[in-house]
This record gives structure tokens, sequence and C-alpha cells, in this order.
């Protein structure tokens, strides 16, 4: 029997029918996918999980890049930068590379495979509950993938001045991201959150409607409707729509705004050369690199480190501007937008990232070292707000706008 679900959205009501192994199912109003069909089996994501586990725990024990300056070398390995960083007196930073790129994908990567096995049908459902909604909240901040081409650009930037050679846990690192993307592509959370509760509903009288017309409050978290306050499959709190939610976003981008002045001001690392310190900003990394003649890595920069913040920050805004307002806008445009903002957030932390192996790897003496800069602190700050502004945006709101009736009459 199909399950009625509401698009998180436009919040517009489907029958969600059963579906073939190639088939995906996408709202009719605003074009979102609602679900797929589930064509991979249990062992193949155990075996992706499994492999990209092995791979995550090879990539921290064995050499990962080895920095070569006049008869100097610096070799690290994955647990080293973190350390180095609390070194130089950053432990957000060594905190935040340890939590994103190691520990965050190694508690995932363990969730996926217990509950593949079948643990949520075997836990008492108040534990199983709790394990899948702590699986899924912290799925968007893991930055493995972040983090990999953060390392390729540091290596473009210092090639030029001194040998690079990549160890085996570099390999084994760029096999555990190809792993871990391809495992959560073929994840379904639907089958997952059915092995806890099927609670779901299939009455015909609410179609082609809103679920808010009929007072259905759709879970953020397993996506089930109900009328009532908490949710009957995971317990989490129903609301017709998520409380205080432009007010919450204002609160993050203001914050993000105030982060990134100083984030641009402050130099965000130090190049010391011969005891001669070269203090660079965002900016002026950026200068130099197209100077120097990387355009491609002077792109990329500039846009995951200026373009992305700038634009996420002023549509967030302008969304919520919108939905406060009695003006009329493209509400199909407007979703897709918030939709690319949501997705390309995360990738603004790439700076960071360059600079954290840059600090960890550049570590010669008098003769060359690279150290950081407050604005890398305040830059990944930012970025952490930013996020938290998108997640804290309820989309549905722009659906809940009525556009103004005309006063033309046509034939």
């Amino acid at each position: 029997m199909p399950e009625l679900v509401a698009c998180p959205h436009c919040d517009f009501l489907v029958d969600l029918p059963a579906l073939a192994a190639n088939q995906r199912a996408l709202c009719p109003n605003c074009g979102h996918q609602l679900s797929r069909g589930n064509f991979h089996t249990q062992a193949t994501v155990i075996s992706m999980a499994l492999s990209a586990l092995i791979m995550l725990l090879s990539s921290l024990f064995y050499p990962f890049i080895s920095f070569s300056n006049q008869g100097m070398t610096q070799t690290i390995t994955l647990l080293d930068a973190a350390k180095i960083l609390f070194n130089y007196q950053t432990p957000i930073l060594g905190a935040l590379l340890d939590l994103c790129i190691i520990l965050l994908p190694f508690l995932l990567l363990v969730s996926h495979i217990l509950m593949q096995l079948g643990i949520l049908s075997a836990l008492p459902q108040r534990a199983a509950r709790s394990l899948l909604k702590f699986t899924i909240s912290l799925t968007p901040w893991v930055m493995s993938e972040i983090f990999l081409i953060g390392v390729l650009i540091s290596m473009v930037k210092i090639m030029a001045m001194a040998d690079i050679a990549f160890g085996l846990s570099f390999w084994s690192f760029c096999l555990f991201v190809l792993l871990y993307i391809g495992c959560l592509y073929r994840i379904n959370v639907a089958n997952l959150w059915q092995q806890i509760s099927d609670e779901q509903i299939t009455d015909s009288q609410y179609h082609t409607t809103r679920a808010i017309e009929h007072e259905l409050k759709a879970c953020h978290m397993c996506n089930c409707l109900s009328q009532d306050d908490f949710c009957p499959r995971c317990h989490s709190p129903l609301h017709l729509r998520n409380p205080h939610s432009t007010q919450r976003v204002w609160a993050f981008l203001v914050t993000a705004i105030i982060l990134y002045i100083p984030a641009n001001l402050y130099p965000i690392m130090h190049t010391v050369v011969l005891s001669q310190d070269e203090p660079s900003t965002i900016v002026g990394g950026i200068l130099i690199l197209w100077k120097m003649g990387s355009y491609p890595i002077a792109l990329i920069i500039f846009f995951a480190s200026v373009v992305v913040p700038i634009a996420k920050i002023a549509v967030l805004a302008t969304l919520c501007i919108n939905v406060s307002s009695t003006r009329n806008f493209d509400q199909q445009q407007a979703t897709q937008l918030y939709k690319i903002t949501e997705f390309i957030g995360k990738w603004s932390m790439l700076d960071v990232f360059v600079v954290i192996i840059l600090v960890a790897l550049v570590q010669l003496g008098n003769i060359m070292s690279v150290l950081p800069g407050k604005g890398a602190l305040f830059f990944a700050a930012m970025v952490v707000t930013s996020m938290l502004a998108a997640h804290a945006f309820d989309p549905r709101l722009i659906w809940d706008k009525k556009p103004k009736e005309s006063n033309v009459f046509t034939r």
C-alpha cells in the first residue's frame, strides 16, 4: 500500500508507491527527490562500509606526506596534524580536524555496519531511535572529502619550493573517501526507520494538498506524518513549522557576518622564512597563487572562501526577507537556491584545511615554517555558524507564501 509522505521542501503530500530498483520518486510540486529504489543489498553496504573503515584506520598510522627542503625532511602522519595544531595553541582547529576527519567518519561507519546487520531490530526501541538519530544528525558534519581536496591544493602551493612525497596513508585515505561516499549513497534511511517502527499514513483523503492544511506535522528526523505533538516512530517533537526558524537564521547570519570581518582582516597563516614573518590573509593568499600562475587553484580557493560564504549569507538573508514580506517571488527558484546553498555550505572549510595541512607539514625550523593565524579560527567559526543558519531555515515557509491574485483577466 502506498505511503503518504510530505515533501520536506514544500510540504506537498504525495502517495509514495513501492519503487523498483532503478526508480526515483520526485515531488510533483517542487521536484525534490523523495525516495529511490533500494537497489543495493545489505551485503554491498556492509562490505563498502567495512572497507572504508579499514582504509580510515590504515591512514592513521603510516606516513601521510613528506616535505623536503635543503636537505631537511618533515614527515607527518594524519594524527600528527592535530597534535601540531595543539602545540601552536590552536586547539580548536586541532579538535575540528580530529572530529570532522577521523572521529565522526569512524563512528558513522561503525553505526552503519551495525544497523545493516540488524541491530535496530535487536535493540530496545528507545536505544534504536537514539542510534539512528545520532547517525543522521552527524552525517552533514563529516568533511573528509573537503580535507582531501585541501591536501591536494596545499601540495600545489608548496610543490615549487620543496620536494613532496605521498606516503601509504595518503593513498589509504583517498580510498577511504571514495568508499565512504559510495557507502552513504547506497544507504536507504527510510528502510532503517521501518526496522524500528512502520508507522505511516495511507488515507487517500489527503491527496494533492499540503500537510499543513490538514494539521499534519512531518517529522524532521524520519519524515513520519502525525497530528500529535511527538512523532509516533522516533519520538521527536513535532511542529507544523520549525519554531522561530527565521529568527534563528538571522541570529546565525549576523554572527557569521561579524566573524567574517576579522577572518579577512587577520592573517589566516604566517610563513616564516629565515626568521622573517610573511603573514597572509585569505585574499592575499589567493593573489599570491594567481601571480604564481596557479590559476585553477586560485579560482577554487576564491570560490570556496569568498564567493560561497558571501553568496550563502546573501541567499539565506533574501529567503528570510521574502518569507517574512508580502511581495511575490519565484518559489521554485527560491527552493533550488536553498538546496544549492545547503549542499555547498561546508566547502568553505577548504581554506581552513589548506592552512592546517601546511602548518602540520612545513616545519623546518629557522629555514621555513608555517604557523596558523587568527584569521583561520575566525573563518572556521564563520563556516560553522553559516552551516547552522542553513540547517535552521525551514524551506516549507517558501511555499506557505501564497502569490497575490492578479487583477488582469485572461481568456
